[in-house]
């Protein structure tokens, strides 16, 4: 019987240790994260081989201060003259965009400047819309297709 408690013990004080020691707080991140200072909108996914794509963009800061309050909320304030690079594959600048007043510029471009120089049915083409806002850079992805 002693024998037995003994044993047990030994197994709580172990369970105890591994349980102690396996639940270590990191000190930073192994990737920083830093949330977008932009909110990006984009319109626009499917399209004819034949016609140019077309893709609605529009660029928004957001102005919490007033979260906590139901009858304000969260304002959306345009972001005007923001350089945005629109890239394909990682590294392939294939537009560069000047938002309006109101935030908003339109990618007009063809499926050959896109790398497709047959568009088939199917096909698709990830677009990633880049800028810097106050310093922080964001990157948006967008996806468009061959209807």
């Amino acid at each position: 019987m002693k024998k037995s408690f003994n044993i047990y013990l030994v197994l709580a004080a172990f369970t105890t240790l591994a349980c102690t020691q396996s639940c270590v707080e990191a000190e930073d991140l192994a990737t920083p994260n830093v949330a977008s200072p932009v909110l990006v909108l984009l319109n626009g996914t499917s399209f004819g081989a034949e016609s140019p794509v077309t893709v609605g963009t529009r660029f928004l800061e957001l102005d919490k201060t007033n979260i906590l309050d139901y009858t304000k909320g969260i304002d959306s304030i345009p972001v005007p003259n923001l350089n945005i690079a629109v890239f394909i594959s990682n590294t392939n600048e294939v537009a560069n965009l000047v938002t309006s007043s109101d935030g908003s510029a339109d990618l007009v471009i063809s499926w050959a400047d896109l790398g497709l120089a047959s568009a088939k049915t199917g096909s698709s083409v990830r677009l990633e819309f880049a800028g810097i806002y106050k310093n922080v850079s964001f990157r948006k992805y967008h996806t468009v297709r061959v209807k």
